[in-house]
């Protein structure tokens, strides 16, 4: 799956049903006087909202500020886009060596990633994420050394993101407690644009007709970090 042209073709087809997109800075959502999602704060603007899904990944925190959420933190991977000789078709997961994991696409492209940062709370701002390049270039010797395929394959691009990690590694998916209209689906780690369709279509028959009949999603209940 390419998660650029995944994403975009999903909003090209919610658009087609009159769905709006905005961008811009969230920075946390309004809960009024009787415990109901009032509002989402973007870019100092208060939007009105009766309901709130937070998907936000990594920034997930920081987007809900006013909800009570667990932590969401971000464990950084840098990643290189390669061009062999010719278009490879199998993902190949090494142990060792920063761990690095390979993923051909149909376009001939090679995706690689590897060599993990601890996770943190992220503060960097999306769309912003420091490319290191030693990282980078550790994550290009590192697979040139261990696939003949690639020795020679040219770099086409270098770059970084936050995967979104949970204190118990499981996503959280379901009604955000004590907050009417406030829901949250977030923490997939590295399988969020994989499970994203799953996880939209859960969440739409979640808030739209009281619970996911799709697919079970009780083990990612956000109350299990509440039971404690």
């Amino acid at each position: 799956v390419h998660p650029k042209r995944l994403t975009e073709a999903m909003f090209a087809a919610a658009a087609k049903h009159g769905t709006t997109k905005r961008t811009g800075v969230v920075e946390g959502v309004e809960v009024d006087s009787e415990g109901r999602v009032a509002a989402v704060r973007v870019d100092g603007e208060a939007v009105p909202a009766d309901v709130v899904v937070v998907a936000m990944g990594p920034w997930s925190t920081q987007a809900a500020a006013g909800l009570p959420i667990p932590p969401v933190y971000g464990q950084k991977y840098h990643s290189i886009l390669m061009r062999p000789e010719r278009v490879l078709n199998q993902a190949v997961f090494f142990q060792g060596r920063g761990d690095p994991e390979v993923y051909p696409r149909p376009d001939g492209d090679v995706y690689v990633t590897g060599f993990p940062d601890p996770p943190v709370m992220v503060e960097e701002i999306p769309g912003e994420v420091e490319v290191r390049q030693d990282v980078c270039d550790r994550l290009v010797d590192t697979i040139r050394m261990v696939s003949s395929e690639m020795s020679t394959a040219e770099v086409t691009l270098t770059q970084a993101c936050h995967l979104p990690i949970t204190t118990d590694g499981i996503p959280m998916m379901g009604l955000i407690p004590t907050v009417e209209g406030a829901y949250i689906a977030s923490g997939h780690s590295c399988w969020g644009i994989l499970n994203s369709p799953a996880t939209g279509l859960a969440m739409a028959e979640l808030i739209v007709e009281g619970a996911a009949t799709s697919v079970d999603i009780s083990s990612f209940d956000p109350l299990r970090f509440f039971r404690k």
